[in-house]
């Protein structure tokens, strides 16, 4: 992985520069660069470069909006991760629906922190474990996402090129799980997850695994939805 620009969109100066040493010793993280608002961000994009930004979203405005567009635009979306007071169930159901890749709070270790950067950058999905920790949030978002597939499925149908084996491997990482925990589930070699995952994305013309999970589930191809297991008596 080579060392990529971190943004930080935050006004609490005393906070980051107590997570600065530990973020600063990780040879990934090439560049650190703290701004007060999203406004002031937004026009330092073009010379910062980042190659992931954390945005304070505990009281998001326009120019939040603002940012994220901006930050999704182009061809290849730069990934963002959600800074929040306290978590709960409302704070991380609006980070999913603004499409952050992660959630993290200021109760979080500046250890933690560093951890969740580097999954994010390694193209994984850890909102997905706040999300499936939070049973009733879950079944919200499982709700609304299946009523906006049926909604585009009035309009429009698309054929899934996905072979078996691929919506399987897309269903997990839906699920939160890294390439290794995949091919220990599937009985598989982490190199086969890593070919499955390279033709996913080329089929899909994807930018990374997040933007296939979002596509699959827009399509139906996929839910976040699990069925209960069965239980057999044996007597």
């Amino acid at each position: 992985m080579a060392p990529t620009r971190l943004l930080i969109v935050d006004s609490d100066q005393r906070f980051w520069d107590s997570a600065q040493f530990e973020l600063a010793i990780d040879p990934r993280i090439d560049q650190i660069t703290r701004i007060d608002s999203a406004q002031a961000a937004i026009a330092s994009l073009g010379s910062v470069k980042p190659g992931i930004v954390i945005i304070n979203m505990t009281v998001p405005g326009p120019t939040t909006t603002d940012l994220i567009r901006a930050l999704s635009a182009g061809p290849e979306p730069t990934p963002f991760i959600a800074l929040f007071d306290l978590l709960d169930d409302g704070r991380v159901g609006y980070a999913v629906g603004s499409g952050a890749r992660a959630c993290i709070s200021r109760t979080s270790p500046a250890r933690q922190i560093r951890g969740t950067i580097i999954e994010v950058l390694a193209g994984e999905l850890p909102i997905h474990r706040d999300v499936a920790e939070r049973p009733y949030l879950l079944t919200d978002l499982i709700a609304e996402f299946q009523r906006q597939s049926r909604g585009a499925a009035k309009t429009e149908t698309t054929v899934c090129p996905l072979t078996e084996r691929e919506l399987t491997i897309l269903s997990r990482v839906a699920d939160g799980n890294a390439n290794k925990e995949i091919a220990d589930l599937l009985y598989i070699s982490e190199r086969t997850v890593k070919n499955h995952m390279t033709n996913i994305l080329a089929k899909l013309g994807a930018h990374d695994r997040a933007h296939a999970v979002r596509f699959g589930i827009q399509n139906s191809w996929i839910s976040l939805e699990r069925p209960e297991p069965v239980l057999s008596m044996v007597a």
